[in-house]
């Protein structure tokens, strides 16, 4: 049982439960959360008429997805216990470009939903600062030496898990890693093209949306917002049940990337893909007579960028790109039909209150049931742009007719408050590390972002305007 000495405060009945892994050299294993950022070590909450043992054995299979012996517990958090653990059987890593000891972890059942990777830590000031759990790192120096150390065993990487398929991919991407390497020339053209498709990023398609809205209006920002939740959700949902693991997680030459979920499709390629399909699809040619190869050119190089920054950096294979640009085309061209149908029936598909009230169920309820923050985030915008639209039912705002000037202040006041939502977001969420905390944040910004593109601006805008 716990030592006096172990104990912290531990009146309060035992709701949770650690497991506590330690190699040769006093390395901790840890899991990197991915809603969190943080450190922490496997764990979690009590299920039913567990026994606290069968708890922090459950737990560590699910987030690590290794198979452990429990031994006694060695100490006591205000809720939790605290056991040292030891591995059933000796357990791979491979050295990643930092230096850090990766355990090969992609089969655990959280991994790309609760965990981003799995790692040994020494206990250091470094490794303190980003954990999660105040209560835990002031206690590993006593807690460490009363577990008996795993066995681990260092790994080259493991391609094993690959068809051939994308084990010839992995080929190719090494090739360039060393390509990169003997010239300084490449090197400089690879540093450009990661510069460039690193501008892509989700709140890039935020200002798409506003950009949609702004020169075409409130319908037409409704579709194509549409369009990107539906794309959004779709690809998350393949990230999520398709367990390949990305080329960083197999190969230790590879920079691991802030990626989470398995590696199919490329969802900044089936975004960009979409976003420029869709202008390209809408083109209207007595407004514009040029331009439309102008636009057309811009979206192969930024597609090109994204595709060759993603396979650079080892967070896709070729193919990944490939299945994210027809699935980016396939959303534009249905999602063009359904306009087309739309109007010809004079049908209020996509732009009604009722249609975001329903995708709001409906994607909080997928993004429950796979356990997945990122869709619950999307369900948290379609319930602002529901509330959005109940507003402007009963305040009308929008005003067609505006000149392209104005239009453009429009579009620098609506991406000045995006930027200031999701810069309050990151503040709080990098200040505090509970989950919960993080997705309610998350999920009030998205909501905000909501209200603020088709409510808020237009307000602003109509004051620039007079």
């Amino acid at each position: 049982m716990a030592s006096q000495e172990n104990a912290i405060n531990s009146t309060l009945p035992i709701e949770a439960a650690d497991c506590l892994i330690v190699d040769k050299d006093k390395n901790i294993l840890m899991i990197d959360e991915a809603i969190s950022g943080r450190y922490s070590i496997p764990g979690g909450s009590i299920i039913g008429e567990e026994t606290p043992e069968q708890t922090a054995k459950r737990e560590a299979y699910e987030e690590t997805g290794l198979h452990v012996n429990v031994g006694q517990q060695i100490a006591r958090t205000y809720n939790s216990a605290i056991f040292a653990c030891q591995l059933a059987s000796p357990t791979p890593y491979f050295i990643d470009s930092m230096g850090r000891k990766v355990l090969m972890a992609w089969s655990a059942p959280h991994f790309g939903k609760e965990v981003t990777r799995v790692l040994m830590m020494p206990d250091n000031k470094a490794v303190r600062d980003n954990y999660r759990f105040p209560e835990h790192k002031w206690m590993f120096r006593h807690w460490v030496p009363e577990v008996p150390p795993s066995e681990f065993v260092l790994s080259e990487g493991d391609s094993v898990v690959l068809t051939p398929f994308y084990r010839a991919q992995l080929s190719v991407l090494q090739s360039l890693h060393e390509l990169k390497a003997e010239s300084a020339i490449v090197k400089a053209l690879v540093k450009g093209v990661i510069v460039l498709g690193s501008l892509f990023t989700p709140m890039l398609f935020l200002g798409t949306l506003i950009f949609i809205r702004a020169y075409h209006g409130y319908r037409a920002a409704l579709l194509y917002g549409a369009g990107l939740l539906s794309l959004s959700v779709f690809v998350l949902i393949l990230n999520t049940v398709i367990e390949l693991p990305r080329p960083y997680f197999i190969d230790p030459v590879f920079g691991e990337q802030d990626t989470l979920g398995y590696t199919l499709p490329s969802c900044m390629v089936a975004l960009t893909t979409f976003f420029f399909s869709w202008l390209l699809l809408n083109w209207d040619k007595e407004v514009c007579p040029a331009g439309r190869k102008r636009l057309f050119a811009c979206a192969v190089v930024c597609v090109a960028a994204i595709s060759g920054k993603v396979m650079l950096l080892g967070e896709h294979y070729p193919s990944d790109m490939v299945l994210g640009l027809l699935i980016g085309l396939g959303f534009a061209v249905g999602f063009k039909r359904l306009r087309e149908w739309r109007f010809a029936n004079r049908n209020r598909a996509l732009i009604s209150a009722r249609f975001w009230l329903m995708s709001f169920v409906a994607t909080a309820l997928i993004g429950i049931t796979i356990h997945k923050p990122h869709i619950v985030y999307l369900s948290a915008f379609c319930l602002g742009t529901y509330c959005a639209i109940l507003w402007l039912k009963a305040f009308p705002l929008y005003i067609s007719a505006v000149r392209r000037p104005a239009k453009l202040t429009f579009f620098m006041i609506a991406l000045a408050g995006v930027l200031a939502i999701l810069y309050a977001d990151y503040v709080i969420s990098s200040r505090y590390a509970v989950n919960t905390i993080i997705v309610a944040v998350n999920c009030a910004a998205a909501w905000g972002i909501s209200v603020w593109l088709l409510v808020v601006t237009p307000r602003i805008f109509h004051q620039f305007v007079r």
